[in-house]
């Protein structure tokens, strides 16, 4: 075996451990699980006033997991032309949401990807309901924005 594909064995094997492993500034590995959008308290609002809880979440999107395409479709908490930021805001339903991103007791999509369920983010094996959050690269540290 050449160095090469000793180093690459280890890289994957480190990742596969469970333990944080950072590459080029990137937390990688099994000990992310974190939604920075919900656990910075923000939320992503839309031109026609749509609330949502992240960014990745504003819109359907097409997103490639281990060279699958995901499907995701948008999740829509309520309208700011509806209702005041604040109301939204406290929304039992939407209290309650934060706090199960916040748990993340979602399915390891992006660790697993095995299944037709990471092709869309409206379940999970765990049967977590919509929006299923396991296969998001953002909770991953795959994906980060600035």
């Amino acid at each position: 075996m050449d160095v090469k594909s000793q180093a690459r064995d280890a890289f994957l094997a480190a990742l596969q451990s469970g333990s944080t492993v950072n590459f080029a500034g990137n937390s990688l590995g099994g000990a992310n699980d974190t939604c920075t959008f919900v656990e910075s308290g923000t939320m992503a609002l839309g031109w026609d006033g749509s609330a949502s809880p992240c960014p990745p979440l504003l819109h359907n999107q097409i997103t490639y997991l281990r060279q699958r395409a995901r499907r995701l479709k948008r999740h829509v908490i309520a309208n700011i032309n509806e209702r005041t930021l604040s109301e939204i805001w406290n929304d039992p339903e939407y209290v309650t949401y934060r706090q199960r991103v916040m748990g993340f007791e979602f399915a390891p999509c992006t660790f697993c990807g095995g299944c037709e369920l990471l092709d869309t983010n409206e379940t999970d094996c765990l049967g977590n309901p919509f929006p299923a959050c396991g296969g998001c690269l953002w909770a991953q540290g795959l994906i980060q924005c600035p």
